[in-house]
C-alpha cells in the first residue's frame, strides 16, 4: 500500500489562489481528508453501515464527488457480492479519478469511476443509496435544489440519501465559536495558523456551507420526507434522507 503523502500545500510563501481539486491537491488529498474534517474515520464507517441498511439488490450505489475512491473501497468491500449492486464513483477530477482507479484496483468489474461535472448533466438512475461527503458545499447554492431533486428522481422508493456538510451555526455568534473551535482541531492536527488562513483564503467563495435548517429544507424540498441528522460536530452534520415508498428485498 502506498504512504500517504502529508499536506503541505499550503505551507508556500506565495498566495495560494482558488481552491481546485487539481493534480498536487489529489497527491496530499487522503491525508488532507484525515487531518483536516474531524471524525473523518468514524463518519466513513457510519456511511457505510447506512448503506448496507439501504442496500437493494440489483440497484446501484452511487458516490458523489468520490474522490480519491476510499469510501467506495470501504463499501464494496462491506456489500457482499451476492447482491449485484453496482457502485458508481463520479467526479470531476481526472486526477482524483486516477487515485481512485488504482485505489479499487480488483474491484473495477462492480465498480464504475465516471468523470462527470455535478453541476451539468450525468446520470442517475435506480439507485438505492447515494452518498455525497463533503461535495454538495462545493456547489453554487442556487443549484442545490435541482441537485437534490434529481438524487430523488434517480433513487428507488425507500432509498437513501446521505449527505455530510460543513455547515454555519445558526446564528453569527455560534458560527463564529464553532470555527474558533475547528481552527483549534486543525492545529491540534499539526496545521499551522499560516497554513489554515491560506486555506480558509483559497476556499473563499469555493466552499459556501450552509445552516443546518436550510440543509433540510432543500432536502424536503426535493421530495423527502424523512430527513434526521445522524452526526454533528460544531460546523460538520451528516443527513440522513430517505425516499417514501416500500424498500425492495
Amino acid at each position: 500500500m502506498a504512504t500517504k503523502k502529508k499536506d503541505t500545500l499550503f505551507k508556500k510563501s506565495t498566495s495560494p489562489g482558488k481552491f481546485e481539486f487539481n493534480e498536487p491537491v489529489a497527491r496530499v488529498f487522503d491525508d488532507m481528508l484525515e487531518r483536516s474534517v474531524p471524525f473523518y474515520k468514524e463518519c466513513q464507517q457510519m456511511v457505510v453501515d447506512l448503506a448496507l441498511h439501504f442496500a437493494q439488490k440489483d440497484s446501484a450505489v452511487y458516490d458523489l464527488g468520490c474522490s480519491t475512491g476510499t469510501l467506495l473501497r470501504h463499501l464494496v468491500r462491506a456489500i457482499p457480492e451476492k447482491q449485484k449492486i453496482r457502485f458508481v464513483g463520479l467526479d470531476n477530477s481526472e486526477a482524483m479519478l486516477n487515485k481512485a482507479r488504482g485505489k479499487l484496483r480488483g474491484h473495477l468489474k462492480r465498480c464504475a469511476l465516471v468523470e462527470a461535472d455535478l453541476e451539468s448533466d450525468f446520470e442517475l438512475t435506480d439507485a438505492s443509496v447515494v452518498i455525497m461527503n463533503y461535495t454538495l458545499q462545493f456547489l453554487s447554492p442556487r443549484r442545490r435544489a435541482a441537485m437534490l431533486k434529481k438524487i430523488y428522481q434517480g433513487l428507488r422508493p425507500g432509498g437513501g440519501l446521505i449527505l455530510i456538510e460543513k455547515v454555519r451555526g445558526e446564528s453569527d455568534d455560534l458560527n463564529n465559536l464553532f470555527v474558533e473551535q475547528y481552527y483549534t482541531y486543525k492545529q491540534s492536527q499539526g496545521y499551522l495558523k499560516l497554513e489554515i488562513a491560506k486555506k480558509r483564503e483559497a476556499l473563499e467563495k469555493v466552499l459556501i456551507p450552509l445552516k443546518p435548517g436550510k440543509n433540510r429544507d432543500l432536502l424536503a424540498g426535493a421530495g423527502f420526507r424523512q430527513v434526521d441528522i445522524f452526526f454533528k460536530w460544531f460546523n460538520f452534520a451528516g443527513f440522513l434522507a430517505v425516499k417514501p415508498g416500500k424498500r425492495r428485498s
